[in-house]
């Protein structure tokens, strides 16, 4: 009888340390791109008052790539 080749990713166990490589993955992106938001703030002497405002911003956007990101990210369904 043949073996049914099966994926490494598609086992349950692994699926948990998949969504851990993901968040830490994203985690990296997003702290790089608060360091360039603060590196483009002081290259374009951006005043402080102003300053407060990006970082706020920013902050508003990472929840709004944490919270749509995995939705994403989930596999198109083949029909």
């Amino acid at each position: 009888m043949a073996q049914q080749h099966t994926s490494e990713w598609s086992k349950p166990e692994n699926r948990d340390l998949r969504q851990n490589d993901t968040n830490e993955m994203l985690d990296m992106l997003l702290a790089l791109d608060r360091m360039l938001v603060e590196v483009s703030m002081r290259l374009y002497n951006v005043p402080g008052r102003e300053r407060s405002t990006v970082r706020k911003q920013n902050r508003r956007l990472h929840a709004a790539v944490r919270q749509h990101l995995p939705r994403l990210m989930k596999p198109a369904r083949s029909s």
